[in-house]
């Protein structure tokens, strides 16, 4: 038997002689591997033959041997053929296995190394981290050292000079200006920004001129005060164990400065030491505050005796008898709401601007003086004079009430002619009497337009489109009239470069009279204006 007829290209010389001996094995034993029943049946088949055979001459032995070399020959090339494939597929399950070794060695190899890098870079960070705090504590117990140091030398200076006058020395509380307190630590916490407050503390000093401080807050020192005073109870907060509260003068300081710069809170943070939201709660906080506790007190419907020489004062001036104030509407400008977007859309602001305008209303009432006596705050930019009027307080409860009988209050074209709203003639071709009746209106209306324009000139952050949220907005608007009236009662002059001009545009509603006896009641007073010489000689 040839080995040579069954390729192995991987087998050693041992491998070989193995199985040369084992087919020799097979040559000399047949009966090992299993041909013993073949055998022996073949024996017994042979013997119960052969005497046949020998009968029939004797011819028939040798058929016996070839057909047993034949069986033997097609079994060993069989147990060739199986043990050929069994050596292929051994050696083809190592190769496998060394290419999954080989490629668990390299994905092995390229974890290892990212690993490495990343390790690496995570250490380079963290260590310029590191080095940054460690440069900013350095930079910071400088910084605190120059300024213990330059305070220090202010308080011996001040208190030599003091010495030079007096003759007499207090000593320096040196442990006070090193720690900033007598028992507490040095340096600040790392979770407090350090931030500047120079300008507050130069502006709060008694010494502070009178004329910047009115160009910062729009009203004297005096009035600042009255209000500081009227509103430390309810703004006022507990220190506690972390830090101090922030004083009532200044919260009031944060919030008015914003409502009448109308400035960036970022400006407003910059101003006054403080943190941007931390800005932001406190104008929230003390508008609710005025709107609270001030509207109550500066801000209401005057009393009878009020009434009546209000009554007098406008009678002396404008010749029309029983008016009790002037109302006029204005707009708000204010970024398009996430709710309801069509209902604040302000359709003529955006057609004379030709800018897409969102906008919330303010409704007031003024007595001769410009000042409020009854506002309504918060109603969307899309509806007209007269709607805001009939969803007003004034409409619903005043007039609904009686208590406007036997009074007026001077409209403009944009309102109805109602019992207690006396607005001029809207019509074409007016006559003498007419004409000299609008013009009375006209300077009775002028007198709540120019209270406006004094809001919205006072209070800068009325003029452009305010981030207040909806629902906070109210309370600002509320505030900034509260705040309007304290200073024209107390009579505080306002720059004449803070004059503004309001421009809202006026709609004649369909139904403009809606009361005959008030159509009458116009009439009469027209005719007295020109007949009895109450109008004078302007419409001439």
């Amino acid at each position: 038997m040839e080995i040579s007829s069954f390729p192995f290209p991987y087998l050693q010389d041992d491998e070989c002689s193995h199985f040369l001996g084992l087919f020799q094995d097979m040559d000399s034993s047949p009966s090992t591997f299993g041909l013993e029943g073949f055998n022996s049946n073949d024996n017994n088949t042979n013997q119960k033959k052969r005497p046949r055979k020998d009968d029939e001459g004797g011819g028939g032995g040798g058929g016996g041997t070839e057909v047993l070399g034949a069986v033997n020959g097609n079994n060993k090339a069989a147990f060739g053929d199986i043990l050929a494939t069994l050596l292929l597929l051994d050696e083809e399950a190592k190769q496998q296995q060394e290419q999954w070794d080989f490629e668990f060695i390299k994905e092995k190899s390229l974890l290892e190394a990212n690993h490495k890098k990343k390790v690496k870079t995570m250490d380079g960070y963290y260590n310029q981290m590191q080095d940054h705090y460690s440069a900013a504590g350095e930079t910071d117990g400088s910084r605190s050292k120059r300024a213990r140091k330059t305070a220090v030398a202010a308080v011996v200076s001040a208190v030599a000079s003091g010495a030079d006058t007096t003759g007499l020395a207090a000593p320096v509380p040196t442990a006070d200006i090193a720690s900033g307190s007598g028992s507490g630590p040095s340096h600040r916490r790392l979770w407090v920004k350090e931030r500047t407050t120079d300008w507050w503390d130069r502006v709060s000093r008694p010494d502070f001129p009178e004329d910047e401080f009115r160009r910062e807050f729009r009203m004297s020192k005096s009035t600042f005060n009255l209000i500081c005073e009227e509103l430390d109870t309810t703004v006022t907060k507990k220190n506690t164990m972390l830090r101090d509260a922030i004083p009532a003068p200044k919260r009031v300081g944060v919030c008015v400065w914003r409502l009448a710069t109308g400035a960036p809170l970022r400006h407003v943070s910059e101003r006054f030491g403080l943190g941007i939201s931390t800005c932001h709660k406190l104008v929230i906080e003390v508008c609710r505050a005025i709107y609270d506790v001030l509207m109550p007190k500066y801000l209401l419907w005057p009393s009878d005796s009020e009434i009546n020489s209000t009554k007098a004062k406008f009678e002396s001036v404008h010749k029309i008898p029983n008016v009790v104030g002037s109302i006029y509407t204005t707009h708000i400008p204010i970024i398009a709401p996430k709710v309801h977007v069509a209902a604040y859309f302000n359709k003529r602001h955006t057609e004379r601007n030709q800018k897409t305008s969102y906008s919330i209303t303010v409704q007031g009432v003024v007595n001769a003086d410009g000042i409020f006596t009854d506002v309504c705050i918060g109603n969307p930019g899309s509806l007209t004079d007269d709607q805001i009027l009939e969803k007003s307080s004034l409409s619903r409860q005043r007039a609904a009430r009686g208590m406007l009988r036997d009074s007026w209050i001077v409209g403009n074209s944009g309102f109805p002619l109602t019992d207690y709203l006396l607005v001029p003639y809207t019509r074409q071709n007016l006559t003498w009497t007419q004409h000299a009746f609008n013009e009375s209106i006209g300077e009775i209306q002028g007198i709540a337009t120019a209270a406006f324009e004094r809001l919205k000139g006072r209070w800068a952050c009325l003029q452009k489109r305010t981030e207040v949220k909806l629902q906070d907005l109210p309370y600002v608007l509320g505030a900034c009239c509260v705040l309007h009236n304290i200073c024209e009662m107390r009579k505080e002059e306002m720059l004449p470069e803070l004059k503004f001009e309001v421009f809202d545009d006026v709609a004649v509603p369909e139904n403009n009279i809606r009361s005959a006896s008030a159509v009458n009641t116009r009439d009469h007073i027209s005719h007295n204006l020109l007949h009895r010489g109450l109008a004078g000689t302007r419409t001439l």
